[in-house]
């Protein structure tokens, strides 16, 4: 018996995930988990809290030192992170 209509799967997850919403909700996890690849598990472990927002992504770093790091290569981080994407999602990341 021949399958006349059929949907692959990855078509059907894309469908689902548009269909309640859940774009916002992976794409912000998408961008915490390249912020924490890019930047290394000693900064990533270092940052106690992310946001992201109007492609802002707002960064809370608990040492000056390595905030002080991050913030003179946050241009090459927030490039890195949209390579890494394959989309231009962020556009500015802002350290606090």
């Amino acid at each position: 018996m021949k399958r006349v209509n059929y949907i692959p799967v990855g078509e059907l997850m894309k469908l689902f995930v548009k269909e309640y919403g859940l774009e916002p909700g992976l794409e912000r996890t998408r961008i915490f988990n390249s912020w924490d690849k890019i930047v290394g598990q000693k900064y990533a472990l270092m940052t106690t809290n992310k946001f992201f927002r109007d492609g802002k992504l707002f960064c809370s770093i608990n040492s000056s030192a390595a905030k002080t790091q991050l913030f003179i290569n946050r241009e090459q981080i927030r490039k890195m992170i949209n390579k890494e994407l394959g989309e231009d999602l962020v556009t500015e990341i802002i350290l606090k």
